[in-house]
């Protein structure tokens, strides 16, 4: 009696293991969905954070602004210059980084020129790269056929 009381217990979790669930929604959950993938797969930015170097307001604000993008282009050539209005304020930023740290880098480089800098968070851009990225250095390419010796 005690081998079918198990054996019963035994097929009932069976089935419960076995089990499938059906899941009854809404076709615009599915819709909504589809959007919030597409629009991710599109986005080319990701939370980071820039150096605010300065704002600007008034009459020659957006002058000002884009004077002081040049600026910080000649000076750091290797570093993207942002300007965007936030009414009533043009915002000069400088840099992509995926750290405070890379940030703080370049930010000690600008504070003794401009005082009123600050690190703040930001979506940035993925940084660029170039073809000399890409191309392995020559001492691996070296180091190649030199293992390739060896081994015969």
């Amino acid at each position: 009696m005690k081998r079918f009381i198990l054996l019963g217990c035994l097929v009932f979790l069976g089935n419960i293991l076995m089990a499938q669930v059906e899941v009854v929604a809404d076709g615009r959950l599915q819709t909504i969905l589809e959007q919030h993938i597409s629009y991710n797969s599109m986005a080319k930015t990701f939370p980071g954070y820039r150096i605010k170097v300065a704002k600007f307001t008034g009459d020659n604000a957006k002058k000002q602004a884009f004077d002081l993008k040049k600026q910080l282009l000649e000076i750091f050539p290797g570093q993207r210059v942002y300007i965007n209005f936030d009414e009533p304020f043009f915002n000069v930023k400088i840099g992509d980084f995926t750290t405070r740290l890379d940030a703080y880098a370049l930010l000690s480089k600008i504070k003794p020129q401009i005082s009123t800098s600050v690190i703040v968070q930001d979506y940035v851009n993925a940084p660029v790269v170039s073809i000399e990225d890409l191309q392995a250095p020559e001492y691996y390419e070296e180091d190649l056929e030199n293992e390739e010796e060896t081994i015969d």
